[in-house]
């Protein structure tokens, strides 16, 4: 496996994995995010869940890459609605920023899967 999607798959875990806890639990940056987003803290907790999904198939599509490629697919999907939860608000691109980042880390990490898969 190519070691470029195994840094990234790691990195994405640990940063989707502290976020997830942070959403699980509805802790203080959570609830300040779901004030300024207007959304509820049962869909944060959702989205922590979601998010630890997430982390957990791309770490277990390391052995197994279908795992992988269906977690990137639903983290993608997680991330847009993150964007378009920063439109409905008015927020400023920079806001946008680390879903976009994680949306193309993301990508990367899928294709490079369907790749492997492939070859």
């Amino acid at each position: 496996m190519d070691i470029a999607i195994i840094v990234v798959t790691i990195a994405l875990a640990v940063y989707l994995g502290i976020a997830a806890v942070l959403n699980i639990f509805y802790m203080e940056h959570a609830r300040e995010n779901a004030t300024h987003l207007k959304i509820s803290s049962k869909r944060v907790r959702f989205i922590g869940w979601c998010q630890l999904a997430a982390v957990i198939g791309l770490v277990a599509g390391l052995r197994w890459s279908a795992l992988a490629i269906a977690a990137a697919i639903g983290l993608l999907l997680l991330m847009i609605g993150a964007v378009m939860a920063h439109r409905k608000v008015g927020d400023p691109i920079k806001e946008m920023v680390p879903a976009a980042v994680v949306f193309l880390l993301t990508g990367f990490v899928m294709f490079g899967h369907i790749a492997q898969a492939g070859a």
